[in-house]
């Protein structure tokens, strides 16, 4: 019975991240199993290259266990990291469709496994259900949605709401439920979070060390708690 346990999570685990994704979330149950017959799993060492930029983009990955980094460089040769990817989440989905080369680096935090669809077996499973074409579409209509919110963010709020709403959505991914308040279980450097939301390590410095001498969250060890979680939805809402 033991045995089995890790095989039954593994399933559950990819079958969840393939649901919530941005391209097979439309689906049913019993089609997302059928694909997840598809694919293989890997396991990467921690620190090593998943793949680059510029690699031919022919897959989409779930991460089972572990945590991949996704970044680039910038023009002056900094890093900036776009997101980080922890379990029963899946990257690589526009690339697994258009077929074009990666747009960013893809690198293994931790010892980390992956369940990998390839796009041939994907296009072939396409092919066969045409009718998942249809709702694909839809699911990437919603994600252009998304990620035209996100640009309008950038160009029409202040430096302390872009934060904040990181900060939110990194709990709602990786919070975890404290005494303090809400833990988000995912170490960040400063210059990681600023690299995430695009401000200097300096300007995430004094946000952060503002809200907690106000008491709205804590820093400890590269975590961070939100102690209150009102304050910052405030702040995110345009306010001080």
């Amino acid at each position: 019975m033991h045995d089995a346990e890790p095989v039954v999570r593994r399933e559950r685990v990819i079958r969840d991240a393939l649901m919530d994704s941005d391209v097979f979330g439309a689906l049913e149950e019993e089609e997302i199993d059928k694909l997840a017959l598809c694919g293989q799993t890997l396991h990467y060492e921690a620190g090593r290259t998943i793949f680059q930029k510029g690699d031919p983009g022919d897959s989409l990955m779930v991460v089972v266990s572990g945590r991949v980094k996704i970044g680039t460089l910038s023009t002056d040769g900094r890093e900036a990291v776009l997101n980080y990817v922890g379990p029963c989440q899946s990257f690589g989905e526009i690339a697994l469709l258009d077929g074009k080369p990666r747009s960013a680096d893809a690198t293994a935090v931790e010892a980390t496994e992956l369940f990998v669809l390839r796009r041939r077996d994907v296009l072939s499973f396409v092919e066969r259900h045409p009718d998942i074409a249809l709702r694909i579409m839809g699911m990437l209509c919603a994600r252009l949605r998304y990620t035209t919110e996100m640009l309008e963010d950038h160009l029409t709020v202040d430096m302390a709401t872009l934060l904040a709403r990181a900060l939110l959505r990194l709990s709602r991914i990786y919070g975890q439920n404290c005494a303090e308040g809400i833990r988000i279980e995912l170490p960040l450097s400063q210059r990681e979070l600023g690299s995430i939301v695009g401000l200097s390590r300096e300007n995430v410095n004094r946000h952060l060390s503002d809200w907690r001498g106000r008491g709205i969250l804590r820093l400890d060890q590269r975590r961070i708690t939100i102690c209150r979680p009102e304050a910052l939805v405030a702040i995110a809402a345009g306010g001080r």
